[in-house]
């Protein structure tokens, strides 16, 4: 597995990959806002050139918060989230981030599994903060995690 960080040549595959993973998709242009904001970042992993996930974080002020995770249902299980978050967060460090926040759904039980393998703690939680597919609210989860990782 390749990881790079996502140029904006990468819009569209992003946007593809967050389609496929969440169902209210950002498209290119959202995306492309968020990546063009002062500390915004993103990175990109590929399996033999095949696009199977991404990471999209914004900085500032010593934190950082984790806006979207997606990776590929092909690619589920390997490891590639947890290679996401790590680069994004080595990355993060870099920039003298302290801490990470997120979000994640209170029924997303592979991807609190994730973060808590991580060492993400909950520190708050959002009343139907998320709309799932059939447009019923979902509660989220605010996770934190101290850098380094």
């Amino acid at each position: 597995m390749n990881i790079r960080q996502a140029m904006l040549a990468d819009l569209p595959t992003i946007a593809a990959l967050h389609a496929q993973c969440f169902a209210q998709g950002w498209d290119e242009e959202f995306i492309g806002c968020i990546l063009a904001q002062p500390g915004a970042f993103a990175f990109l992993a590929l399996e033999q050139l095949v696009p199977a996930g991404f990471v999209l974080v914004r900085a500032a002020g010593g934190e950082a918060e984790i806006l979207s995770l997606g990776v590929s249902s092909a690619r589920r299980r390997r490891g590639v989230g947890a290679a996401l978050v790590r680069t994004a967060c080595m990355h993060a460090d870099e920039a003298a981030v302290v801490d990470v926040f997120l979000e994640v759904s209170v029924e997303n039980l592979a991807a609190r599994a994730l973060y808590d393998r991580l060492g993400f703690r909950k520190v708050g939680r959002r009343l139907d903060y998320y709309e799932d597919a059939k447009g019923a609210a979902r509660d989220a989860l605010v996770l934190r995690r101290a850098l380094p990782l």
